[in-house]
């Protein structure tokens, strides 16, 4: 009898340690792919200290058969949205319009940083203070970064090739 008391008081001390231990954070990851490329958007982690700076990157991959592709697009072939997802909060993203173009090798990913783009609003976190600050931080919270991969093949407004990924991140205490 005694043998099981002290069994169960060690089950029920170690389930009530494991709920008071904290979640460690764990890469965020997301794909998306057509016939020729993937697009990988990573943060190294899903939970962020508020007012720590947050790495948030997407991968273009070409897998086609050719040994190399040429693509066309915008200022940057990503662009990036980042939406609130407990709160009204929306970056929705834009980028210049130029016709540029980027040699990308079979298999060699190419990696984007995230980048702060849009129409600054009056309200934060999106102010003007916030797109001139280099780094990313955001207020507590839950937010889903969004990579558009917008792309044409063969010249702008050739063969387009269109993927979405996103990854949910919390920030906070």
């Amino acid at each position: 009898m005694m043998r099981l008391l002290v069994a169960g008081l060690l089950i029920v001390s170690m389930s009530a340690c494991a709920e008071v231990l904290p979640i460690a954070p764990r890469p965020a990851v997301a794909e998306a792919s057509d016939d020729l490329f993937l697009l990988v958007v990573r943060s190294p982690a899903d939970r962020h200290p508020t007012g720590q700076p947050i790495d948030v990157f997407a991968e273009l991959l070409y897998q086609g058969p050719k040994n190399s592709e040429t693509i066309f697009h915008a200022s940057s072939p990503i662009f990036w949205q980042i939406v609130q997802l407990d709160g009204p909060a929306v970056m929705e993203g834009g980028m210049d319009m130029p016709c540029l173009s980027t040699d990308l090798q079979a298999g060699a990913p190419k990696r984007y940083p995230f980048e702060k783009a849009g129409v600054v609003e009056d309200v934060p976190p999106f102010n003007r203070a916030w797109f001139e600050e280099d780094a990313l931080r955001l207020p507590a919270g839950r937010w889903r970064f969004v990579a558009t991969l917008s792309v044409s093949l063969g010249d702008c407004g050739g063969e387009p090739h269109e993927l979405e990924a996103s990854v949910d991140l919390v920030v906070g205490p």
